[in-house]
Order: structure tokens, then C-alpha cells, then sequence
């Protein structure tokens, strides 16, 4: 094998299956789905909380201590919650899956290697004066 040809090879761009590019989108529209029901269901049950509160005289306005020692102590807020972070973190990490393919075929799209070219001045031919 020339030695050109074994350049081409290890500067091949890795083929990426299309099976897992389509499971990557459909994870991301799901998990897309998911965190907007949750963050529905907890902005219901955070309102319910806030007019629970407001019964008793508790605002976050006037008595933000007994409001957060409330709200901290609600497991049904903190379930929500962590529902949403949950899918917050399952949309990040699908997106930047797709992110990080997308721009390695785009680096790698031009015969596998990316052009490092050099711009300005090129001082290496200019003789120095000492």
C-alpha cells in the first residue's frame, strides 16, 4: 500500500449510521415531549402549592422563610421537579450528540482532513537583523 493511500485511510471520515442519527432524533424529540409535560405538571402543582400557601397566610413576598421551608419540605414539588432536570438533562445530552456528529461530518466532509492554513504574515523566509 502507498503511502498516500494509507494517509487517506486514517483520515477517513468514520461512517456514521443513519439508524443511529434517526434514534438520536427520535430520543431528542421525546425527551423534548416529556420535558414539556413535566414542566406543566409542575407549574400546576406549584400553583396549587402557591394558593395552598396563600390560605395560610404564607407569601413569598412578605414570609420567604416559611415559604421555602414549605416548598422544601412538599414531596410532590420535589418529584416534579426533578422530572423536569431530568428531561432538561435528557434534551442536552441528545442535542449535543447531534451537535458533535453534525460538526464532525462537516470537518471531516472535505476528503477526511481538515485544512490547516496559515494566514497573515509569514515571517520563516524573512532574514532578522541582529
Amino acid at each position: 500500500m502507498s503511502a498516500l493511500s494509507t494517509t487517506r485511510l486514517e483520515f477517513a471520515s468514520p461512517a456514521i449510521p443513519r439508524g443511529y442519527v434517526a434514534y438520536l432524533q427520535s430520543r431528542l424529540l421525546e425527551a423534548e415531549a416529556s420535558l414539556a409535560a413535566m414542566t406543566e405538571k409542575y407549574d400546576r402543582t406549584k400553583a396549587r402549592f402557591d394558593r395552598c400557601c396563600a390560605r395560610r397566610g404564607i407569601d413569598p413576598d412578605t414570609d420567604i422563610v416559611n415559604y421555602i421551608n414549605s416548598k422544601s419540605m412538599n414531596p410532590e414539588l420535589k418529584y416534579w421537579y426533578a422530572k423536569v432536570e431530568h428531561f432538561q438533562r435528557e434534551v442536552t445530552a441528545y442535542g449535543a450528540a447531534l451537535t458533535g456528529l453534525e460538526a464532525a461530518r462537516r470537518m471531516l466532509g472535505s476528503g477526511g482532513r481538515t485544512e490547516n492554513v496559515r494566514r497573515g504574515n509569514d515571517r520563516r523566509g524573512l532574514s532578522r537583523v541582529t
